[in-house]
């Protein structure tokens, strides 16, 4: 089993044409499904 062909079928599908509309389709279905809930990160002062 060469991984590595089979990756590279993955990569090429979905980086152009209907593989990159079906990737994109299901990235913007998760981020509506599982929204960030994490605030930006700030600094914290460290007490010496």
């Amino acid at each position: 089993m060469n991984l590595d062909a089979i990756l590279n079928q993955l990569t090429a599908f979905f980086g152009e044409g209907i593989g990159k509309a079906i990737a994109d389709f299901l990235t913007f279905i998760y981020n509506i499904l599982f929204p960030p809930n994490a605030g930006p990160a700030e600094r914290v002062e460290i007490p010496r």
